[in-house]
């Protein structure tokens, strides 16, 4: 989720409606719309749907998701009826309402279905890592984990297709190629693995933010499939 405050997204400016669905349109826009996504698949069993396709346009089954984990935090407690956003009756009002959607799946959604173990990093200055030119850098243990992201993605290296990177904890371009490599050969492999719970990184934001998760993937889906085990 980006560092800015809670916020409605703004069709027209941040997102428009194109061929069959609501994408983004500005930066923001589009990032909210994909990491609400991904952050979906997360409850993908808990909530009893389908994962979703993280393409970051909303249609029908983005709406279904979020209205059947709605239901299921219901179920677990009358109580928690109540949201940050309106019913998401709409695709119109998911995509309105994304980054709130995604406050409240992080918080009251995790802990009332037990969705909560891995977490996703924050960007800015005193927090879980930033930016600086072309990479993004963490601090203390998020710094460790960037390491340990690189070397898992060095081990699927000649499965993927890529030449082995400086595991320095320093995400950029590179980084966020060889995650993409990694997911285009294992879905090659196995298409029913298209879904994931992190987006297709398109920039090392994305790396940054939803390395926990990358991680947990390489070890489980991709290195199963790549015949390549990750430690």
């Amino acid at each position: 989720m980006s560092n800015t405050e809670l916020r409605k997204l703004d069709k027209g400016t941040d997102w428009e409606v194109r061929g069959g669905g609501l994408a983004g349109k500005s930066a923001d826009g589009t990032a909210e719309l994909r990491g609400l996504q991904a952050d979906l698949n997360r409850f993908g069993q808990a909530a009893g749907f389908d994962h979703v396709k993280v393409d970051g346009v909303v249609g029908p089954a983005t709406a279904t998701a979020v209205q059947q984990v709605h239901k299921a935090v219901i179920a677990t407690n009358p109580g928690l009826s109540a949201t940050p956003f309106p019913p998401p009756e709409t695709a119109e009002l998911v995509a309105e309402h994304a980054m709130y959607i995604r406050f409240w799946l992080d918080g009251v959604a995790a802990k009332a279905l037990g969705v909560g173990r891995l977490r996703r990093y924050v960007r800015g200055a005193g927090k879980d890592w930033n930016v600086k030119d072309t990479i993004a850098y963490g601090a203390g243990p998020v710094h460790d984990d960037f390491v340990a992201l690189q070397r898992d993605l060095n081990r699927l290296a000649g499965a993927a297709g890529f030449a082995p990177l400086e595991a320095d904890g320093f995400l950029g371009p590179k980084t966020a190629a060889a995650v993409a490599k990694v997911y285009a050969a294992t879905v090659a492999k196995n298409p029913m693995l298209l879904a994931t719970p992190f987006p297709v990184p398109e920039g090392k934001e994305e790396v940054a933010e939803y390395c926990a998760f990358i991680r947990e993937w390489l070890a489980g889906p991709a290195a199963t499939t790549l015949g390549a085990p990750v430690a």
